[in-house]
């Protein structure tokens, strides 16, 4: 038994450090998966921005796009819309839920805000009066 002693020490030595890196990394993985999550949304807040502002369609411009601690911010122009045109509760109630199915849904933002990203989306007039802002988040893609 004596010949397998320093056998059995180094088998011992390489399991106990094989554990303590496998709990190191379990500790450590949640925050490389949100440091990457945050270069990703960074990334595509500055790719949306990059062009802005700019027109969507006949009546809609993309003003900004911004991403800081887990909150992205876009920011909407009705350019042919005054405030006084649109009745602000049905607008709000319509808009969010057209947001939301866009900001929920599986290709774009949609596994962020499942995982906690707040999606605010800022509604403007054509004299840059506010008509609303709408907050999604994961409990709204529910």
């Amino acid at each position: 038994m004596k010949q397998y002693r320093g056998l059995i020490i180094f088998y011992l030595a390489v399991t106990s450090l094989f554990i303590l890196v496998q709990v190191w990394h379990s500790k450590s993985a949640p925050e490389e998966k949100k440091q990457e999550q945050e270069h990703q949304l960074e990334g595509y807040a500055f790719f949306m921005n990059r062009e802005s502002p700019r027109m969507l369609d006949e009546s809609t411009r993309l003003d900004s796009v911004t991403y800081r601690d887990g909150i992205m911010r876009v920011s909407y122009t009705l350019t042919k819309t005054s405030k006084n045109e649109v009745d602000s509760d049905s607008f709000t109630k319509d808009t969010k839920a057209l947001a939301t199915s866009i900001a929920c849904a599986e290709k774009g933002l949609g596994p962020f805000v499942k995982s906690g990203l707040l999606v605010i989306y800022t509604v403007n007039d054509s004299s840059n009066s506010l008509i609303a802002d709408l907050p999604i988040g994961k409990s709204d893609c529910l």
